[in-house]
């Protein structure tokens, strides 16, 4: 019980400065300075390839505590929640309930796309995305991987055959060479991702496939009219679909599909919505060649990205984007035009 109370000081946490992740270089303009709920939180653009990540973040140990003792709580009030009363609703049955829509229809989306055969899911929380692909496609041999001892319990319960481990912990022997692997909705909260996808390339058989469901951080920022808004501690890496692709691209991967929500109509979004799919997304699929020679990209230098990134994140343009597009008040001059 001692543990379950143990108080998390974000303001008392040590933190570490960290190259760009993507290029290696360590030459950032800053977007912000605070996160969305008012929390210290330098959000930086990397000048060379257009990153967008926050520097400088807690370590891995702060991370560690943040998630075991202020994670929900810090989430709830950023939502406006109680967090008592959130916490009285079943949210495992209803987390695994919308994972399952959700894995309806990205399945329906993407069918064409997956492979069959060994399908992993890397932070599949409850199954239920897992769970819903296979009523979608049929021929997957399902394998979730997630830290959480109660959501990896209740998967397996589901027969989601779910492992209770970290991804980086888990040799490729025990596992096998994949058919498909998925990231739903867990990029943005990755320490390492380009870690995270050299050992996808690594794990997947030749031809296999990479899905991605990943939060588009400049359509967050338009739609509420500020960088901070789409700003978490918890989120240490943000991407747009220019960076996305070229993540992926670095290590390997041939991107072979590409949805972007921003841009679409709102009886678009709600229609997706209503399918299951989330909105603010970018939802990709990248293949690894059937013939990998090895090797990698051995550097990204992509300036143009930085600076048609940084015009669109200047502030006064956000904030004008938002009233064009987005603002209820100037609804009627849409409709006019």
């Amino acid at each position: 019980m001692i543990e379950e109370n143990r108080i998390f000081d974000y303001f008392k946490v040590r933190l570490e400065e960290l190259p760009c992740n993507l290029c290696g270089k360590d030459n950032f303009a800053v977007l912000a300075k605070r996160s969305g709920n008012g929390l210290l939180a330098q959000t930086c653009m990397c000048r060379n390839c257009g990153l967008i990540y926050i520097n400088p973040r807690m370590t891995k140990a702060g991370y560690d505590d943040y998630y075991k003792y202020f994670y929900r709580q810090d989430r709830a009030s950023a939502k406006g929640r109680n967090l008592v009363q959130s916490e009285k609703n079943n949210w495992i049955e209803q987390n695994f309930l919308r994972a399952r829509k959700f894995g309806l229809a990205l399945g329906g989306l993407l069918k064409d796309y997956f492979k069959p055969g060994l399908t992993i899911d890397i932070g599949s929380s409850t199954g239920g995305v897992l769970y819903g692909l296979r009523e979608a496609i049929g021929n997957l041999d399902l394998l979730g991987i997630e830290p959480s001892i109660a959501e990896s319990n209740f998967a397996n319960q589901k027969g989601v055959k779910t492992l209770n481990a970290l991804f980086e912990n888990i040799p490729e022997k025990e596992i096998g060479k994949a058919a498909n692997i998925l990231c739903v909705q867990s990029l943005n909260h990755l320490l390492d991702p380009r870690s995270f996808f050299q050992r996808c390339f690594e794990y997947l058989q030749d031809g296999g496939c990479l899905i991605l469901s990943v939060k588009n951080f400049r359509h967050q920022a338009r739609r509420a009219g500020s960088i901070e808004a789409g700003v978490q501690i918890d989120h240490p890496f943000m991407f747009t679909p220019e960076t996305l692709k070229l993540f992926v691209e670095s290590v390997g991967f041939k991107v072979v599909y590409l949805d972007v929500d921003e841009g679409k109509s709102e009886f678009d979004l709600r229609k997706q919505r209503n399918e299951g799919l989330s909105r603010h997304h970018i939802r990709l699929a990248a293949e690894k060649p059937e013939k990998w020679a090895g090797g990698r990209m051995a550097g990204v230098s992509k300036p143009d990205v930085y600076w048609k990134s940084r015009l669109q994140f200047w502030k006064p343009y956000v904030k004008l984007y938002y009233w064009l597009f987005y603002s209820h008040r100037l609804s009627f001059l849409r409709k006019t035009f």
